[in-house]
């Protein structure tokens, strides 16, 4: 795979440097590197279903899908960086898919290995920052209730958030252009962590 240039560079909890660069056509093999490199856990914790013991065409076939869809509708980000076994590791990703003109669905996967020092709050950081922008309004997420670590990073993000508790998991809205649907749901300004269950 070529090694383009970067459009950020990231520094991690431990000193280690991210190099942060849009996600390409081209870049299938990644998203399934980064895939394989994801615990049953994480894969639940960002899916919210149970994703193991798939057929590897199915994940190369969403990896291309994923990846191909950068194009159009969707923006996308991957991190990088070189570690003892190989350079230019996918650490993370993250992307948001646009549902309208003013919405957008967004995402971040951390590989396990990497988790816990700072990448994804970084990533998904800078892909709002892009979504606000590029004018979109809110972007939303469904997120499982006991998924501390996404919990942790959406209250450091720098936009107000709303929640809607649906079971289990629980919709969130980062509003990043205007406030309009604030007024009906749980907006949280604070840094502090408020679990929902």
């Amino acid at each position: 795979m070529p090694n383009y240039p970067s459009l950020y560079t990231l520094l991690t909890k431990n000193d280690m440097v991210v190099r942060v660069r849009p996600m390409r056509p081209e870049d299938a093999p990644y998203l399934v590197d980064l895939f394989e490199n994801m615990s049953q856990d994480s894969r639940y914790s960002r899916y919210l279903q149970a994703v193991d013991n798939v057929e590897m065409d199915r994940v190369w076939d969403e990896a291309q899908r994923v990846a191909y869809g950068t194009a159009a509708n969707t923006r996308g980000l991957l991190a990088f960086c070189d570690t003892a076994e190989r350079p230019n590791v996918p650490v993370a990703g993250a992307r948001y898919v646009r549902l309208n003109e003013h919405e957008a669905e967004i995402g971040v996967s951390v590989r396990d290995d990497m988790q816990n020092l700072g990448i994804g709050q970084q990533l998904l950081a800078l892909l709002v920052d892009e979504a606000h922008d590029e004018g979109l309004s809110r972007l939303t997420a469904y997120v499982h209730n006991g998924n501390t670590a996404i919990w942790r990073i959406l209250h450091r993000l720098d936009y107000p958030i709303s929640r809607y508790s649906d079971g289990g998991a629980t919709q969130i809205v980062i509003h990043v252009g205007d406030l309009d649907g604030c007024e009906d749901a749980a907006v949280d300004y604070s840094p502090e962590s408020q679990f929902v269950g």
